[in-house]
Order: structure tokens, then sequence, then C-alpha cells
């Protein structure tokens, strides 16, 4: 029988001394909206998700691999009972690094990367990080295999990892990040191959994504952008729908909302701070938008922190070792 979590509250219990988590979720159960700094990767090996993250959903199948960035609010449905491996790290002190920032602003709300549509080699190559940190995470505990049904589910809650473990795993996932990162096209399925060929000979969009992701908060204009990248704004704004799927508006405000995002972790700033922090005219421009594009006004968005509301400890959710084929 299928339970659902009635508080929107979720508690992210990292492995001790460390800022990750791992666990093997079998409960058959629906999670609420919430949201966390952590990313989060969802991959299912006995039964699917449907995940919602903002107005996007993510089908989530067996094997496929669900990339949840920092800060997006998501909602999680069981479809079946089955065993779903997550991994969960704190990347709140790593995003000063330029192109992590912006890797998860472009991979944002969620990359999901779908087994039936990658290439093998690339998924392959992507399995055998996640599969190195779980060896590294779980250790030299004896394994437990997906498909058993009845085990000790407060196994390896409390313990450590072994001496540099930790930079390790981050290392890898740093690795998965980068790669995802500079194969996103691929990973997405997008099909603007053709589309950015004509626009190498003067500058990359990839190019004028970073420019973005460097300059979203200041004012920006299709004419300033289209002049940069050499083009008129006419052709500018059709290329650049066809790469990114979403004109450039939507596009420049999709980030300065995903920036409002992490702010909104902080308790000492100010909704109005945060807006003006994140490039919008108004509070009650940022209002609007925030809402429009997560459900939720920026106040209640808060109060869905799980950091700040944690919830009582699922037993379901052990720390566990599994040996995944």
């Amino acid at each position: 029988m299928k339970n659902r979590i009635a508080s929107t509250k979720e508690s992210v219990q990292h492995k001790i001394n460390t800022s990750l988590r791992m666990y093997i979720n079998r409960m058959h159960v629906d999670y609420p909206p919430h949201w966390h700094t952590d990313i989060e990767i969802i991959w299912p090996k006995e039964a699917p998700y449907k995940v919602i993250c903002g107005n996007h959903t993510y089908n989530v199948e067996i094997d496929d691999i669900l990339m949840i960035c920092p800060a997006v609010i998501h909602e999680i449905f069981s479809l079946s009972p089955g065993s779903r491996v997550y991994i969960q790290a704190d990347f709140s002190g790593i995003t000063a690094l330029k192109e992590i920032e912006k890797a998860f602003r472009l991979m944002s709300p969620a990359l999901h990367i779908k087994k039936s549509s990658c290439p093998p080699d690339m998924y392959n190559k992507i399995c055998a990080w996640l599969n190195m940190i779980m060896e590294i995470y779980f250790g030299s505990s004896p394994a437990i295999h997906l498909n058993e049904k009845h085990i000790d589910d407060s196994l390896m809650s409390f313990t450590e990892l072994d001496p540099y473990g930790e930079l390790e795993i981050y290392s890898l996932l740093m690795q998965f990040i980068a790669f995802c990162g500079k194969n996103i096209n691929v990973l997405q399925g997008s099909e603007s191959a053709a589309v950015s060929a004509s626009f190498k000979n003067s500058i990359s969009l990839g190019n004028v994504c970073t420019y973005l992701s460097e300059h979203f908060t200041e004012e920006i204009s299709l004419e300033d952008i289209a002049a940069y990248a050499g083009f008129s704004k006419y052709h500018f704004e059709r290329i650049f729908t066809e790469y990114t799927g979403l004109t450039f508006y939507q596009y420049l405000q999709q980030m300065r909302i995903n920036y409002a995002q992490s702010l909104l972790s902080n308790p000492e700033l100010s909704i109005t701070d945060i807006s003006y922090q994140a490039g919008f005219a108004s509070s009650t421009a940022f209002t609007r938008a925030f809402r429009k594009s997560t459900g939720y006004p920026p106040s209640k968005f808060r109060m869905l922190n799980e950091d700040r509301h944690p919830l009582n400890r699922n037993p379901h959710f052990a720390d566990l070792k599994c040996e995944v084929n």
C-alpha cells in the first residue's frame, strides 16, 4: 500500500563529519514539495518515479538518472514498490566556482539522463562514477542486494568515511557534473547542433550563456546580447530559442529565479533584498515571476526548506550498501 508523507519537510542526515548522504529508498511513498541546498541524484533500480520540479515533470524510468539541482523545489511520486538509489551532497560551499554555478544553471531545474536515449558509452561512464561513489561511501560493510526485502534499516546510519573519502566522492561528483555540462545537448536530447554550427564563426551560444551567467543580475536587453553575439536581434532570438528551448527573456528571468532560490536559504535576507540582488526591478515583479515559475510565492518557498523544518527520520531511509549491476 502506498502512503504519502503529510508534512512538507524532509530530513537530510549526512554521514557523520561529511556533507554527503547516500541511501536505498524502498518506501512506496510520495513526498510533498520541498527543497534543500544539496544536489540530489535519484537512480531507480527496481521501480520508476515521477518527479515534479517547478513546472517540469520527469518520468524517471528504471535505470534512468535524475540530478536535481540545488535549491529547486521538487515533489516525488512513487508509482510502484521498489528500490531507488539516492545520493545527496551539499554544494553550497562549492558554487563559488563559476563553472559549477554555470552547470547548475544550464541543467536547472534537473537533468534527466534517459538510459533509452543516452549514448551507451556516455551512460556507462556516468554509471561507473556513481558506482565508484557507492563503493567509497559504503566502504567494506557487507553488501546488501537491492532485491533483498528484509534488512537492518539502521545499518551504517552513523558511520564515518575513510580518510579523504569525502574528498574522493566530491571529486567524482565534480567529474560527473563537468561531463554532463560539456555534453548537455546530447544528454538533454537537443537537436540544436546544426543551428549552433553556423554560429561558431562568430561566438558560440555556449559563450553567450556563460556571459549571461556572469551578468544576469544586470540590466541586459535582447539588443545588447544580440550585439554582443554579432547578430541582428531577430536572428539571434531565433537561434537562441532553438538552442535553449526558451526565449532570451525567459532564459534571463529563469536564471534570476534560480539565483533567488539559493538566496532564500539565507534567513537574514528579506524578500525585497533578494529581489534586487537577483536583478528584478521590484519585489512585486519578483514575487509574480517567482510564483509563476515555482508555483509558490517566495515566502512560502522559504518555509519549504527542509533544513529549517526537518521531518522526523524515516526508518526506511537507511544508509545501506548495495550491489548494482
